[in-house]
């Protein structure tokens, strides 16, 4: 008997500085749909916010009537931030990852932090400076850089690292180590405005863990973790296009179980779904968590692929199973 392929919308690009990430990893999804199954449609949304479906600007609500299921591939601000979830729901279409709400929280660094304190997990001390060229009063810029920098001296010990409160791929993000490079950190950030996370730089291994719903008869499927080789003190946006990884880790057993059922800790308390990849800093005596990322990386060279490696699966398998759980929501 003949049976038409379901029809998977495969939603990348977008309005945020990570739209050329979102196309690598909207790709490969592309590239290893099971074809058996599968029927991938290409659905671009370009960087002022519009829909595209063959090359053609078309309305959200008409894109639907094309596509059985969406996999969401965008990463950053206007994607994984929860609007095109809330799109995809409102037009009633399953999709894949977490929904609106958790989606935003986990974007947003203050909030996710605040979450997984209040639950017991160790963050990097910091804090919240909410859109910072309006923290401190009057005087000149440089004046204002000044007496913000004294205010971070005052209150977390150096070295520091200052990002933006929303968004990932460690886009502006920088390590300063002395009051002086504060100053000139903050000055490179003045221009763009917006909230701003201050915090003590940890410097240790940094390692990340991804969490996969309902996978391999597991509520709650941990991922060994991956160990990223750093060429300075981040893991910065260059080096996550073509990231050097160690899997399996240099960890201890003792550390790579504690930082998995922190993974799976992390993705339970800010309620998400389907699959997250959580990053961590190591210290010889303690585990930090970093950042949580609700919609997971997942072209060739990424540390889901590699993790998926290490247990014998890849990102078809992934992806296949992901699209399987949304069609089970319909």
């Amino acid at each position: 008997m003949y049976m038409s392929k379901i029809r998977i919308g495969v939603i990348r690009g977008g309005k945020s500085d990570e739209f050329e990430i979102s196309i690598k990893t909207g790709g490969n999804i592309l590239k290893n749909l099971p074809a058996d199954k599968y029927k991938g449609v290409d659905i671009l949304i370009t960087r002022d916010g519009e829909w595209h479906l063959g090359g053609v600007p078309k309305d959200p609500r008409e894109i639907a009537l094309h596509i059985d299921v969406a996999f969401n591939t965008l990463h950053g601000e206007h994607g994984e931030d929860g609007k095109v979830s809330q799109i995809l729901e409102e037009m009633k279409i399953p999709y894949t990852g977490s929904e609106a709400v958790p989606s935003s929280i986990a974007l947003n660094k203050p909030l996710t932090k605040e979450a997984l304190r209040r639950a017991g997990i160790k963050v990097p001390p910091g804090m919240l400076i909410e859109d910072y060229r309006d923290e401190v009063g009057g005087g000149s810029r440089a004046d204002k850089i000044h007496e913000l920098a004294l205010k971070i001296f005052r209150s977390i010990p150096p070295p520091w690292v200052l990002k933006p409160a929303r968004g990932g791929s460690s886009i502006n993000t920088f390590v300063a180590k002395s009051f002086e490079e504060l100053q000139k950190v903050l000055d490179n950030l003045f221009d763009y405005g917006g909230d701003l996370v201050v915090e003590q730089y940890l410097r240790g291994k940094e390692v990340s863990s991804g969490v996969i719903e309902n996978f391999r008869h597991e509520r709650h499927y941990p991922l060994m973790p991956v160990e990223v080789k750093k060429k300075g003190d981040l893991f910065n946006f260059e080096e996550k296009q073509q990231p050097e990884l160690i899997c399996p880790s240099t960890l201890s057993r003792a550390e790579k179980d504690a930082v998995m059922d922190t993974a799976i800790k992390a993705h339970k308390v800010l309620g998400l779904r389907d699959y997250s990849v959580s990053d961590f800093i190591v210290l010889p005596k303690s585990i930090y968590l970093l950042e949580v990322n609700n919609n997971p990386k997942c072209a060739e060279c990424s540390i889901m692929a590699e993790s998926l490696k290490a247990v014998g699966s890849n990102i078809g398998d992934l992806a296949d199973h992901l699209i399987t759980l949304a069609l089970e929501r319909k």
